[in-house]
């Protein structure tokens, strides 16, 4: 019985040490994983560098933004489509039709819309949500302003004039400029398009 009781004691004291050497085990496992999270974090945070975009349009002004991946790729895309169409080109009277400025315009609304449709919600977190921000603050008061006060009254104008007999000699930009408010018109355009071209430098710091 003697014998017994001592296997049993041994049994149980080799099982207990079991215990505390997988306690142990797990304890160092779940130190070294969190060191390891840590560095990467450490590591990616230093690769993802803050940018400081100084932006004019709709006075928007200063803002600082972490740049990523996420951030790089919608920052890369709002790029090309500005950078592609007449609202990233500087304005010459000689050489641009105002109505197919305004068409371009226009469509970049619809493109930026569906860029902005196409972030993961799961994805969002406060960089790409200060990104959108600056999207939708550059079409609402950036160009929107412009596009209200201008464009209806100027595309009935130009409608009648093109099909005015006297007109058909002339060129789109000789018609244009017929324009009662032209001048003015051609200011405001001016200053907004100025304003986008600065706008898509600064974006280009994104990606």
């Amino acid at each position: 019985m003697d014998i017994l009781k001592y296997l049993n004691s041994i049994s149980i004291t080799v099982t207990l040490d079991n215990i505390i050497v997988a306690s142990i085990l797990i304890i160092l496992i779940v130190i070294v994983i969190y060191f390891i999270y840590g560095t990467i974090k450490f590591f990616l945070k230093k690769k993802f560098k803050i940018v400081t975009m100084n932006i004019n349009i709709a006075n928007i002004g200063s803002v600082s933004i972490e740049k990523n991946r996420d951030i790089s790729k919608i920052a890369h895309k709002a790029w090309v489509e500005i950078m592609t169409r007449k609202v990233g080109l500087l304005f010459e009277e000689d050489k641009d039709v105002i109505v197919e400025v305004y068409n371009s315009w226009y469509a970049l609304f619809g493109i930026i819309r569906e860029l902005l449709k196409e972030i993961e919600p799961r994805k969002k977190d406060t960089e790409i949500e200060k990104l959108e921000d600056i999207l939708i603050k550059t079409l609402n008061y950036g160009l929107r302003p412009h596009l209200t006060k201008w464009q209806a009254k100027f595309r009935r104008w130009y409608k009648q004039e093109i099909g005015i007999g006297e007109n058909q000699k002339l060129s789109p930009q000789e018609i244009q400029r017929k324009y009662d408010k032209y001048d003015e018109l051609v200011e405001d355009l001016k200053k907004t398009n100025k304003q986008m071209v600065q706008f898509a430098e600064e974006l280009k710091k994104l990606i």
